[in-house]
């Protein structure tokens, strides 16, 4: 598997667990919920209460626990520049130096929360499309976003855009990586040591990489069409979604165990 086939936000694992059996509404709401305490976090007991909590849903869900960390490999200069960043750019006690570089207490401690943070989010979100479907994943969305009815603007349509992004980032980054292997096999250097020579080779492919985004877009759409779908229409789904015991159970201990690890 290759180093963009690893991402995992967007994909969809078939499987016959009992969190993909959940009704897509408490798990959406669920992932709010413990994204929103995350955010509460101050200390590293927390952080690992959490990940406990994480590695039973992963459990439960019966997903690899090796697939869904190899999800953050695609995001990790994303999280490794976010660190660098808090590191040394955060005013505070000085503890050590790298040339004019100064490293803070305080930026050592905001930078491995803020990282820690920005680690679990990606992960929290790749459980919720790793275990439910695009199509349940859209009516969900719908019904969280079903308020803004009320104000004329259409939740299906909003809903519908979200899923279908979601759905685009694994096909952004293979197709990306497609790219680079093709360029590589012109004699185009992606490694090369110089800041300005290795901004020219991206650039060589971003072009092309447009251009099929666009076409999938036109794909998308041209399948859609071809379905007779309509977005203002009324809609029927073929299998009807309810919450059941489970459902409201999970948004329970969820929101207890949320408010727990806050508490602490």
């Amino acid at each position: 598997m290759t180093f963009f086939k690893n991402l995992t936000i967007g994909r969809y694992i078939v499987s016959d667990s009992p969190i993909h059996r959940l009704d897509p509404r408490a798990k959406l709401i669920s992932v709010l919920i413990v994204s929103l305490s995350i955010f509460f976090l101050r200390n590293i007991w927390s952080y690992c209460v959490l990940a406990i909590f994480l590695l039973a849903i992963i459990f439960l869900a019966r997903l690899s626990i090796k697939l869904v960390l190899k999800g953050l490999m695609p995001l990790a200069w994303i999280i490794g520049f976010t660190f660098l960043l808090h590191l040394f750019f955060t005013p505070g006690k000085e503890i050590a130096t790298l040339g004019p570089l100064r490293i803070t207490e305080q930026g050592l401690s905001q930078g491995t929360f803020i990282t820690l943070r920005l680690i679990f989010l990606i992960l929290v979100a790749s459980l919720l499309t790793l275990s439910t479907s695009p199509e349940k994943l859209t009516r969900g969305l719908e019904f969280i976003l079903s308020p803004l009815k009320v104000v004329g603007i259409s939740s299906h349509k909003i809903a519908m855009m979200m899923s279908l992004s979601l759905r685009l980032v694994p096909l952004l980054f293979e197709e990306t990586e497609r790219l680079i292997n093709a360029q590589k096999s012109r004699g185009i250097d992606f490694s090369h040591k110089n800041p300005f020579k290795r901004i020219q080779s991206i650039i060589s492919i971003l072009l092309p990489l447009l251009v099929s985004l666009f076409r999938r877009a036109d794909q998308f759409a041209q399948a859609m069409e071809s379905r007779a779908y309509d977005p203002d229409s009324p809609r029927e789904n073929l299998e009807s979604i309810k919450f059941g015991t489970c459902d409201f159970l999970t948004i329970l201990i969820t929101l207890v165990f949320s408010t727990t690890i806050i508490i602490l």
